[in-house]
């Protein structure tokens, strides 16, 4: 299963990975087949809360191909786990929405999740398309180094869509 994660990760330029929110991901939390290679993938999962939990996992699965593979019933409401190219996106239902503008006081407003994609204007353009919400369009930043834009979510959560850039432009599940 390990070498099955790290192939996928590999041939695929869609990876996530925490910027903010970074938890200890359990392996209670995961299939028992899964259990057992997730950490070797990754250590860590993003955990987002959100009011509309049916309309979030389908989001996720249909705009940026996140693919289900645990999800249980919880006194307070029901927790998912989306798993693309071996990251984790943990998805709990909240009993309330962000407030307006998605933006909570206090809080810096920087992305929950980072993607890195191949071509970061293409997957704009895509999601643009599909009637994503772009917050940002495509520009260099980090020195150059990154090309970034931001979108959003069904349920308001900033998401960051970054290309490496030059020497940066390879992918690697063990980091670099």
């Amino acid at each position: 299963m390990r070498q099955f994660l790290r192939a996928g990760f590999r041939r695929s330029a869609l990876c996530a990975i925490a910027t903010v929110s970074l938890l200890s991901f359990h392996s209670t939390h995961l299939p028992p087949a899964l259990a057992q290679s997730a950490p070797a993938a990754r250590s860590g999962a993003v955990s987002i809360r959100t009011p509309d939990f049916d309309e979030t996992i389908r989001w996720y699965q249909n705009n940026l191909g996140f693919r289900l593979i645990a999800s249980r019933n919880l006194v307070p409401g029901r927790s998912a786990v989306l798993e693309r190219n071996g990251s984790f996106l943990e998805v709990t239902e909240a009993d309330h929405p962000m407030p307006p503008g998605g933006e909570v006081p206090g809080v810096t407003p920087v992305p929950v999740i980072t993607l890195l994609v191949p071509d970061v204007d293409e997957e704009v353009e895509r999601l643009r398309a599909r009637g994503v919400e772009i917050l940002q369009p495509p520009q260099d930043e980090l020195g150059g180094s990154y090309r970034t834009a931001q979108i959003r979510d069904n349920g308001r959560h900033r998401i960051e869509l970054r290309e490496p850039l030059g020497s940066l432009g390879s992918f690697h599940a063990e980091g670099r």
